[in-house]
């Protein structure tokens, strides 16, 4: 068995698996390269796989050729709950759709067609839950600054939305979780890691303003005999609420 190492990108992995493709592998391991895991006692050979965007656009093109965009989409999405062992799961699935082609969509019953759809569908959820749960502060820097802190890695999924909502400000999507960050510059969006919170931003006097408007309004809208804890729970979780203004101080 021989472990190919990437460097933790979806398209790096892309790559991974276009390099196991090539060398016929039919029981490898995926480790990222900054994870300190070793391979069992009895492991094969080691590979440093390089991330080439030519590489991962090329397997892209023969998976959804074979298959479908949505069956690469839905691969995607998987990748990015970062759940233990997702490499492998995503390897068996993407090697049965290059063997069965188009009809990989409708085995909705079998492996791991089934655990992989059902992980996608996970993640999609969440990252449409955060596009209504990203609360922006106006910090003194200069920017906007939202902190979210997502069970999946979701930044690539909803920073185009808010390229497309916010694109007139400079603005910073810090996930905690992962240190990471998604950055805009007023032409184009980038993911930045390594991105600590060392101390609370400075908001503006304007944010504090807006801030406790909001709050006023969130409280004093609500119709008390139809006040509904249960519902409102329901729809916005309390795992999403410690970075929304409207809850903040409560």
């Amino acid at each position: 068995m021989t472990t190919y190492r990437y460097d933790g990108s979806f398209e790096g992995f892309l790559c991974a698996m276009a390099e196991c493709s090539a060398m016929g592998e039919r029981q490898p391991e995926f480790v990222q390269n900054d994870n300190p895991h070793v391979a069992g006692l009895f492991a094969g050979d080691a590979r440093v796989v390089a991330t080439a965007r030519a590489l991962a656009l090329s397997f892209r093109k023969r998976f959804v050729g074979a298959v479908s965009q949505e069956a690469f989409a839905t691969a995607r999405y998987a990748f990015h709950s970062q759940n233990a062992g997702i490499e492998l799961l995503l390897w068996r699935y993407v090697t049965l759709g290059l063997q069965v082609g188009k009809r990989l969509c409708g085995m909705l019953a079998e492996e791991p067609v089934c655990s992989v759809n059902c992980i996608a569908r996970h993640v999609s959820h969440e990252a449409h839950k955060y596009k209504g749960f990203v609360r922006f502060q106006e910090v003194e820097a200069g920017f906007l600054y939202a902190r979210i802190e997502p069970e999946a890695d979701i930044l690539p999924f909803i920073a185009p939305h808010f390229v497309g909502r916010v694109g007139d400000r400079l603005w910073m999507i810090h996930d905690l979780r992962r240190n990471q960050a998604a950055l805009y510059d007023l032409t184009s969006w980038r993911l930045i890691r390594d991105i600590e919170l060392t101390a609370e931003p400075a908001l503006t006097a304007t944010e504090h303003d807006y801030a406790a408007l909001w709050k006023r309004y969130f409280q004093r809208h609500a119709i008390a005999e139809r006040h509904n804890p249960g519902l409102q729970q329901k729809h916005v979780p309390l795992r999403y609420r410690k970075y929304l203004t409207e809850f903040t101080g409560q």
